[in-house]
């Protein structure tokens, strides 16, 4: 055990390095967030790609938001990680993940996969997103806010288009897994990563007929627990093109981590908020 220690302390202090590193010269990219302008989009699918949970396909009006323009980083969790170890403050974690919560990912100390400061932060539950999420001002993403910022508003199946293109997007065993490593792959709004590397948690509860009588203007998923959070997006593990779409719904309960999910981080459009109530009317 004190052997193990040891090891566990050195490698923390060259990770340490790493990241402080990494953070004085990327940070500031990193945070980069990209505002999606309020109105319609068409969420869901048709029957032809026999996913009843995607339908049926539906017009949503939106009102304005931030997201991320990439997935959270290890070297912003890593951040988020000192904070809560050298000062314990849980004030703003989510109130039913229990107390004195610890937010270090499955085999954080212990996968070298963590000791790449650019690659997206994965095996995170959703207190662990959500609490990032606070720390850090900004909140998850609802449901529909992330498919509208990752395909846009005419209904493509991809970032990109209708048309499947690997080079597109980190999947498979081949490609970089650094933020933003594939251009080709941004979505209309300037969101990256949305198709392949990992897939990420929602705020939303899931619910497999949610579609069904969702509201129109800015849905936020059911009302009431259903003790499944939503997630969404493709991973590079994905076994085929169908999982890659935009579309596809996934959830899982909020206390899992997976190797294969992450997060990224939304935030309120303040002006759309100081807009008028009659102008806001006006223009819907």
């Amino acid at each position: 055990p004190v052997e193990k220690r040891d090891r566990r302390a050195k490698k923390n202090e060259a990770t340490k390095k790493i990241m402080e590193d990494d953070l004085k010269l990327y940070k500031e990219k990193w945070s980069e967030m990209v505002l999606v302008p309020e109105g319609k989009f068409l969420m869901g699918t048709e029957g032809d790609e026999f996913n009843e949970e995607e339908m049926p396909q539906h017009e949503v009006y939106l009102s304005s938001f931030y997201m991320d323009k990439y997935e959270v980083t290890n070297a912003l969790y890593w951040e988020f990680l000192e904070y809560m170890n050298n000062t314990n403050d849980h004030s703003k974690c989510y109130f039913g993940e229990g107390p004195n919560k610890d937010h270090t990912p499955d085999k954080w100390y212990d996968d070298s996969y963590y000791e790449h400061p650019e690659w997206p932060v994965s095996r995170v539950d959703w207190y662990d997103a959500y609490a990032f999420a606070a720390w850090a001002g900004k909140r998850l993403p609802t449901e529909a806010e992330w498919e509208k910022a990752a395909r846009g508003t005419d209904g493509r199946r991809f970032p990109w288009g209708n048309v499947w293109e690997m080079k597109n997007c980190n999947a498979g065993t081949v490609g970089t897994l650094e933020v933003g490593g594939y251009k080709e792959g941004e979505s209309v709004f300037g969101v990256y990563d949305v198709c392949g590397s990992v897939q990420e948690w929602c705020q939303d509860w899931h619910h497999a007929m949610y579609y069904k009588d969702s509201p129109s203007r800015d849905p936020k998923g059911p009302q009431e627990s259903t003790n499944l959070r939503v997630i969404r997006g493709s991973s590079l593990f994905a076994n085929n093109v169908y999982q890659m779409r935009v579309t596809i719904r996934w959830y899982d309960e909020p206390h899992r981590r997976n190797r294969s999910v992450g997060f990224r981080c939304a935030k309120e459009d303040v002006e759309e908020l100081k807009k008028p109530e009659d102008e806001t009317e006006k223009q819907n």
